[in-house]
């Protein structure tokens, strides 16, 4: 017979970080009545407050095509108003949002062991569309077909160029180059080769496309030597680097064990930059890899 005081003496102590948080819908067509989580506002008991996207990137690319990019702005404008508003009063209450069709559900309780983990809850709660994997990975897809629409869906390398030329706009010719390896060989696309410096840049995001996404980016590696073992000229560059962007540590659109897959991943990365003296370097955003660049070239 199964005791009960034994069962509840088993499970591990409830966590004691609590606080509240609340969903922000969005209504993508104004007065159509469909609502989309596009955000988490939580605030915790000892003050920490975030608000955070509740639909990843990817998504928002699959679901609005040529308008993804005014409704990420859309929804980056309410979490930083959403944000500031609770800087200042130090509640979820009250928020004004800054746009018509845009409004915050009831706060609801939660415990766990930190910020993240409340964010992380409220999510998988009330964001259907977080959950979405929505990256191309059929058995029956060739592999250059695959890289086609993995290209035409990857904003990453456009965003990494725009920062880069916002801060240096002289730069602009540099990007998106050809290597000459060989004679009968294609040539190797590169995504910034200077004088001085060569870089190719990914990312490694979790979900279903992992596995090929960590290969592409080692035959990106491997792109990058072979601009090196056939570098020619009299005074040859000297900063090669890999940059790749992934989600931080502590995203809460993603669970742990996704987040523990893509640090091995990342890590397979690393290790094989190591066995042939090449940067690799991760980011989580464009401006961070932007400071890369403009730093190896200033170097």
């Amino acid at each position: 017979m199964m005791n009960i005081t034994e069962l509840k003496a088993s499970l591990p102590p409830m966590p004691d970080y609590r606080g509240s948080w609340s969903p922000i819908y969005l209504e993508p067509m104004i007065a159509s009545g469909e609502r989309l989580t596009v955000a988490i506002a939580a605030v915790s008991d000892y003050g920490d407050f975030e608000v955070h996207p509740a639909i990843r990137p990817h998504v928002i690319d699959a679901m609005f095509g040529p308008q993804s990019s005014a409704i990420s702005k859309i929804i980056s404008l309410i979490c930083a108003s959403a944000q500031n508003h609770i800087r200042d009063v130090k509640a979820l209450s009250g928020w004004v949002p800054p746009m018509s069709g845009v409004s915050i559900g009831a706060a609801r309780r939660a415990a766990s062991y930190d910020l993240t983990g409340i964010l992380r809850q409220a999510i998988m709660m009330t964001a259907s569309l977080s959950a979405l994997d929505l990256d191309p990975d059929s058995e029956d897809t060739d592999d250059e077909s695959w890289d086609r629409q993995q290209d035409a869906q990857d904003r990453w390398p456009t965003l990494f160029r725009k920062a880069a030329l916002a801060s240096d706009p002289r730069i602009e010719t540099f990007f998106n180059r050809s290597f000459q390896l060989s004679r009968v060989a294609r040539p190797t696309k590169i995504f910034y080769l200077s004088d001085k410096v060569a870089i190719n840049t990914g990312k490694l995001v979790p979900g279903a496309s992992l596995p090929r996404t960590l290969e592409q980016n080692k035959a990106k590696m491997f792109d990058l030597l072979g601009v090196r073992d056939k570098d020619e000229r009299l005074f040859a560059r000297s900063h090669y680097e890999l940059v790749v962007f992934r989600p931080s540590s502590d995203d809460p659109l993603y669970s742990e064990k996704q987040l523990a897959t893509l640090r091995q991943a990342m890590e397979s990365l690393s290790v094989t930059g190591k066995e042939h003296q090449l940067r690799v370097s991760p980011v989580s955003s464009p401006e961070e890899a932007a400071k890369k660049l403009l730093t190896a070239e200033a170097a």
